[in-house]
């Protein structure tokens, strides 16, 4: 096995810039371990312990130059996703507010359907003549049926959003 402090024979040259790793660790203002992550990476090579120091700067600034370009993709895409969550949020609230005044058509249907019905209930029948009480309680609960289908209609009308069946024609 050849000794640390001698080259071997075959083994190529150092370039005329090479430092130690720990000094060019120093000038590029990064770790040596960092370096040597560089260097597995295949940015530049380190030989004996040493790297030259122009190979280290560029693999460090073409790390940085990716890392940013990566970055910036990161932040365009968080840019996007928060566009699209705040797009989201409020879709999500016109429909929360929709459903609330659907909720409260809905409520509305059904209080006029009963304050009419029980408008309907109230009618004196038993002052109409004999003869005609029965016709007229008849009128009456077709008007209560026909009430509450119509109160059936528009609340389906209302909760599937097709009202051609409500529409006056």
């Amino acid at each position: 096995m050849p000794r640390a402090g001698k080259p071997r024979a075959d083994a190529p040259p150092l370039p005329p810039d090479a430092v130690r790793l720990a000094e060019a660790a120093e000038v590029v203002g990064v770790g040596a371990e960092r370096l040597r992550q560089l260097a597995r990476e295949g940015r530049f090579e380190i030989r004996r312990g040493q790297v030259s120091l122009t190979a280290a700067i560029g693999g460090v600034i073409a790390a940085l130059r990716e890392r940013a370009k990566r970055d910036t993709k990161t932040a365009s895409l968080s840019r996007a996703q928060d566009a699209r969550a705040e797009l989201l949020a409020a879709r999500t609230q016109r429909r929360r507010e929709l459903m609330v005044a659907r909720g409260d058509a809905d409520q509305a249907i059904q209080e006029l359907g009963r304050r009419a019905v029980a408008a309907l209930r109230r009618v004196p029948v038993e002052r109409v003549a004999e003869p005609l009480r029965a016709p007229v309680l008849a009128e009456v609960h077709e008007a209560e049926r026909a009430i509450n289908s119509a109160v059936r209609k528009a609340r389906a009308a209302l909760a599937n959003g097709d009202f051609s069946e409500v529409t006056p024609q």
